[in-house]
């Protein structure tokens, strides 16, 4: 019965640790890297100075992908400015050439009405164990993942996962992190 119970929290605790978390900014080799740029107010204090006027809806001008090295590999320029709120981006792992890019670290720059937005992405190989170890939180200090405008108006970056059915609870073998 103990063995039984070792393998099904070694199962969850794989699974979890192989899986995108909006904090580490962690995604598998291949799996698209899909992000959007959020407007908000930052707090109740905004209130007091403005009135709570509504913050604007930032734009979107394009965006691009940096590898560790600070090379762009790719680019998006829209032809006119797009609003945040109804704009989604999406990378599939490629550089300017089509061509699949390798585990490692990357930047996102997403270049908006209120300035620049960053945040850092590791793509990970799931069944080489030393990619996805403990470092998890590696790169987040030279992230620039919210803007705070006028009045606490703030536009943040936000990356998301891609949702693919999974047999929860049987995790394993159908949702093996080595045969995706």
């Amino acid at each position: 019965m103990s063995l039984l119970v070792v393998l099904v929290l070694s199962v969850v605790i794989v699974q979890a640790g192989s899986t995108y978390t909006t904090s580490t900014g962690r995604y598998k080799l291949g799996e698209p890297v899909v992000f959007k740029v959020d407007d908000t107010r930052s707090g109740w204090w905004g209130c007091c100075c403005c009135q709570c006027a509504t913050c604007t809806t930032s734009q979107v001008l394009g965006w691009h992908i940096e590898d560790s090295s600070g090379q762009t590999i790719y680019t998006v320029m829209h032809d006119a400015p797009v609003l945040s709120a109804s704009w989604q981006g999406t990378w599939t792992q490629v550089n300017a050439s089509g061509v699949s890019v390798s585990a490692g670290n990357y930047t996102l720059y997403v270049e908006t009405s209120v300035g620049t937005l960053s945040r850092h992405v590791t793509l990970y190989d799931p069944c080489n164990y030393c990619t996805w170890g403990w470092s998890w939180y590696c790169n987040t200090c030279q992230e620039r993942a919210a803007i705070v405008t006028a009045c606490n108006c703030r536009s943040s970056l936000q990356l998301l996962k891609v949702t693919s059915p999974c047999c929860w609870p049987f995790a394993w073998p159908c949702c093996n992190p080595c045969n995706p």
